[in-house]
């Protein structure tokens, strides 16, 4: 039962912040009343939509007499704190009310994405196929790679550095520059490593490249990169069945990339921006003390 708690209440608090949001939800809920909780009814339809929002595989838990009583036990527990939170006029509240307002902010942006990118950037069924029958070469089990990579914070940096690497300077000595301190002390080399093992564009870009040859800067969640490709071990030769979904998930992510960057370049052509440079630079990072700036620390897998 803890367990079971530990899962489902911090859903509950999501679940909570949205109900703040809408004070008729209560007067709106249809269904035989399950539970009352201070004179606030629990409906059958409310249950059955909270039961909605939690994963497929918890759902599993309630699914008998037993696991239905657990489950009404959380939520009369949910409205009991909700009830003493609004007796307590935390509502009012400028920090609840700043959430709540970003609340409603992502769910909108939530909703406009599922709308303009998820559902027109569909996959066809010979897609994938279509894709392995033209770089089925390049589908291997067991493969290898070994790459090295300067990371830096600001795509400039890495253009700079990119550039200078273009005039013939060494790619170890300009590896003492990178943000992996780990990778820096070997010349930028990571090592050998296979699919799945490093963020995915990372190894989409070191994946694109001939020994020997340099990337362009490459975004991830790290930062920017400049990657160098050292040598390939090949696998044994992989089958449709088995590159499938791989194919799929990188093409729908590259389906998904080009709908939200014209769906964007729409939106900033019909609206006006507006950016202040001066204001932005005076701005300070949580990580920046007066006069000297820290970069955040890198996961080890970069």
């Amino acid at each position: 039962m803890k367990r079971l708690i530990t899962i489902i209440f911090p859903l509950f608090c999501v679940v909570a912040l949205f109900a703040a949001c809408d004070d008729t939800k209560k007067s709106q809920s249809k269904g035989p009343v399950i539970a009352e909780v201070d004179g606030n009814a629990i409906t059958a339809e409310d249950f059955i939509k909270e039961v909605e929002r939690i994963p497929q595989w918890a759902q599993e838990q309630f699914q008998n007499d037993e696991g239905k009583k657990k489950f009404l036990d959380e939520l009369v527990k949910r409205e009991l704190i909700y009830q003493y939170a609004r007796k307590m006029k935390l509502d009012n509240d400028e920090e609840y009310i700043s959430k709540v307002d970003e609340f409603k902010k992502m769910t909108l942006v939530s909703m406009v994405l599922k709308k303009e990118v998820e559902e027109k950037a569909l996959l066809g069924e010979n897609d994938a196929r279509q894709f392995f029958d033209s770089n089925e070469d390049k589908f291997t089990i067991g493969s290898k790679i070994r790459a090295s990579h300067i990371l830096v914070g600001t795509e400039k940096e890495a253009q700079d550095i990119l550039d200078r690497l273009n005039k013939g300077e060494s790619f170890k000595a300009l590896a003492k520059l990178s943000k992996d301190t780990g990778s820096a002390e070997k010349g930028g080399d990571l090592g050998f490593f296979s699919r799945g093992q490093m963020v995915p564009e990372f190894e989409q870009a070191a994946l694109s490249l001939k020994p020997g040859e340099l990337s362009k800067p490459v975004r991830t969640r790290f930062g920017y990169h400049i990657i160098k490709l050292a040598e390939i071990q090949k696998g044994d030769p992989a089958s449709f069945e088995q590159s499938k979904e791989s194919i799929q998930k990188q093409l729908l992510g590259e389906k998904r990339k080009k709908a939200f960057d014209s769906f964007v370049d729409k939106l900033k052509a019909e609206m006006k921006i507006t950016t202040n440079d001066n204001e932005l630079a005076a701005v300070k990072l949580p990580w920046e003390g007066a006069g000297k700036t820290a970069a955040p620390k890198q996961p080890a897998d970069q």
